[in-house]
């Protein structure tokens, strides 16, 4: 994914605050360019310092909940919802409570079920469970 996708004018959609649009569009790019959820990966793929950055989403994460945002996007007059299960491999973490064993009986790992809303042929994701 190399080609440039402007993010902005969409975050501008389902953002209230243009501030918050703006950082959203920006971390969106960390995220494409990472291909990764990880808050250091995103980081080391934003335009500034890695450092800086991190604490930019985190701050980002406390004062927004993209969770919210996204539920705007589910249409409730779709004929179907679309669910994806995936699993996610966790194999370090020994301790935490949420992490069990994945299918193949020795990964470490958890189950998130993304759902999407179907518009003009592609799935918008709007909700994680």
């Amino acid at each position: 994914m190399n080609k440039f996708i402007n993010l902005y004018p969409f975050m501008q959609q389902i953002f209230d605050n243009e501030k918050e649009a703006n950082q959203a569009a920006e971390i969106g790019q960390g995220i494409l360019k990472a291909k990764s959820v990880r808050l250091t990966d995103i980081a080391a793929e934003m335009k500034g310092s890695g450092e800086g950055d991190y604490k930019k989403i985190q701050r980002f994460l406390r004062t927004t909940d993209p969770r919210e945002v996204l539920w705007r996007l589910f249409q409730e007059e779709a004929e179907f919802v679309i669910g994806d299960p995936t699993e996610i491999e966790r194999p370090q973490a020994w301790k935490t409570p949420y992490v069990g064993t994945l299918n193949d009986g020795k990964t470490k790992g958890f189950w998130a079920m993304v759902l999407a809303s179907p518009y003009r042929g592609r799935a918008i994701p709007c909700g994680l469970v």
